[in-house]
């Protein structure tokens, strides 16, 4: 008799933990965003399953750059440490290439590098869940716990097996959606906004400025020798200068302020929270430096030359996003006249 009850309490426990994987499953696979996937990921084992420590270890390649910016992002929301990074080596060192899980609750030195520096002295056994996407491991679901039996290497895999491929299916699928959700929002060359998701930033920027009661400056830039560039050296060239404008504007701009490409060598920047001459000194901030960084090329460098026009909401008595927008347009046309024609 006694062993039948046995029987009925693991079939019990072993519903309960499918059924948690289930709602795991249901809860991470129709996500929009990594960095969403992960941090309710990481939310649902720990309290499904009580683990006192739970991260994502990811390998740290080129490849990986999307999810490492992802847990990044998660990290600096809520300053805590839900993932590490590690090389290829001391990952292929520690897991040996392996597309199973593994326990461990010895030897865990060499384990050390795939362990957030603030956990390591508190972990006695660990279970390593590998994430695979497109047939590679990218990294691994880690368990952890100050209990050394916990993760022993003589238990069962089977439910740890399940939840390793129901991330890895679930990853792969959020990471399509996002991908195809960036691509519907950018520009395909420059990997700038574009002018659609513009125009709904600006809305919603004016919105909050309208409650917040905070200055809002838009600047339009257009690149003054964009067509001699084309005709000279020829599209792909041309193309070229306009990538590395567009990074030289993500460089030069704060973290609040939003580039766009608005259409062909006109580019929108939407500056949060600056009054006419605060936003004067950003433009001519953004100028210099374009100026100052020249395009190197096969026959030496292009140097790019811009004209702008930027307005603050505080000049203009009645404003939305397309008055605003021809303001900033009739400056630049104002710069663009004061020089001179040749290159």
């Amino acid at each position: 008799m006694a062993d039948v009850n046995q029987l009925v309490e693991r079939a019990k426990a072993n519903e309960l933990i499918a059924q948690n994987l289930f709602e795991i499953e249901v809860e991470i696979m129709n996500i929009a965003r990594c960095t969403d996937f992960f941090d309710q990921l990481l939310l649902m084992v720990h309290e499904k399953f009580a683990v006192e420590h739970v991260w994502v270890t990811i390998v740290d390649v080129p490849a990986n750059e999307h999810f490492i910016h992802a847990l990044e992002d998660l990290e600096s929301q809520d300053h805590q440490e839900h993932y590490q990074k590690v090389t290829m080596l001391d990952f292929l060192q520690a897991t040996k290439s392996t597309k199973q899980p593994i326990l461990k609750n010895q030897q865990l030195q060499k384990w050390r590098g795939l362990i957030p520096k603030a956990l390591r002295d508190q972990i006695a056994s660990l279970a390593m869940l590998p994430i695979v996407v497109e047939k590679k491991v990218v990294g691994a679901l880690m368990l952890g716990s100050p209990n050394e039996a916990r993760y022993s290497p003589d238990k069962d895999h089977f439910f740890l097996r399940q939840l390793a491929v129901k991330v890895s299916l679930s990853l792969i699928g959020v990471w399509a959606r996002e991908r195809v959700g960036f691509l519907a929002t950018r520009d395909p060359l420059t990997h700038l906004r574009n002018r659609r998701e513009m125009e709904e930033a600006l809305s919603q920027e004016l919105s909050r400025h309208q409650r917040q009661g905070a200055d809002l400056a838009l600047m339009f830039i257009d690149c003054d020798d964009f067509k001699q560039v084309n005709d000279v050296y020829g599209h792909e060239v041309g193309d070229l200068y306009l990538k590395h404008v567009a990074n030289l504007l993500l460089e030069t701009t704060r973290k609040s302020d939003l580039v766009f490409r608005f259409a062909g060598d006109e580019f929108v920047i939407i500056l949060p929270y600056q009054a006419q001459e605060g936003a004067d000194i950003i433009a001519s901030r953004i100028r210099e430096q374009v100026i100052e960084t020249p395009m190197p090329c096969e026959n030496g460098s292009i140097q790019a030359k811009l004209s702008y026009g930027v307005v603050s909401t505080e000049t203009l008595a009645k404003y939305d996003g397309r008055s605003l927008l021809k303001a900033a347009d009739e400056e630049l046309y104002k710069m663009k006249a004061l020089k001179p024609k040749s290159r």
